[in-house]
């Protein structure tokens, strides 16, 4: 024979109880209660971002006083060039045009525009201490005063057909001694 427990009672069954308007009041108090917690949040993540924003501002002004007291200090070092490294340029440039003048006539016709180019260029704080032509490649190796010379006498490539023309792809600056910089620039043909 079959004996059925039931474990269902009625008196355990929950009571339910209908909304009134105290639950309503609490859900809206609840709801208020938290939109005020975010927007105070919000408030509090905006000052935060606005003293941050203030701090940064006053950081790059700092930072661009410097840069411009260090623009300053580059410009006098500059004016007080020596005027017997200024010579020597300008003894080593007029060598190399007298020079480009004997390769430009005879065997070298081909490398008469990039040698008269070189020689054109401005050689502020660059000195070009060789040229070595391999075919289509070339290297050229000198001193500069500074690393930004560098770089600065290659954009002046730029208004020069037979240099523009041609890919540099490698660039070696390294000191020597205390004030020189040695560099080596390479390229491996010209560009169509």
């Amino acid at each position: 024979m079959k004996t059925r427990i039931e474990f269902y009672q009625a008196a355990l069954r929950p009571v339910r109880e209908i909304p009134t308007v105290r639950h309503l009041g609490l859900g809206v108090l609840a709801v208020a209660l938290l939109w005020a917690m975010a927007l105070g949040w919000q408030t509090v993540h905006n000052h935060r971002l606005s003293k941050s924003n203030t701090q940064l501002q006053l950081a790059l002004g700092n930072a661009e006083q410097h840069i411009t007291g260090l623009q300053q200090r580059v410009a006098q070092l500059n004016q007080r060039q020596d005027d017997g490294q200024r010579r020597r340029l300008e003894q080593d440039i007029r060598i190399r045009r007298q020079l480009l003048g004997v390769l430009g006539q005879d065997n070298l016709v081909s490398y008469a525009a990039t040698l008269d180019d070189l020689a054109r260029l401005s050689w502020q704080g660059v000195a070009l201490t060789g040229l070595q032509l391999e075919g289509r490649a070339m290297t050229l190796s000198g001193e500069a005063s500074n690393a930004a010379a560098v770089p600065a006498w290659i954009l002046g490539f730029e208004g020069r057909d037979s240099l523009v023309r041609r890919d540099f792809g490698k660039l070696d600056i390294h000191r020597r001694e205390p004030g020189a910089l040695a560099f080596t620039l390479h390229s491996d043909g010209v560009t169509q």
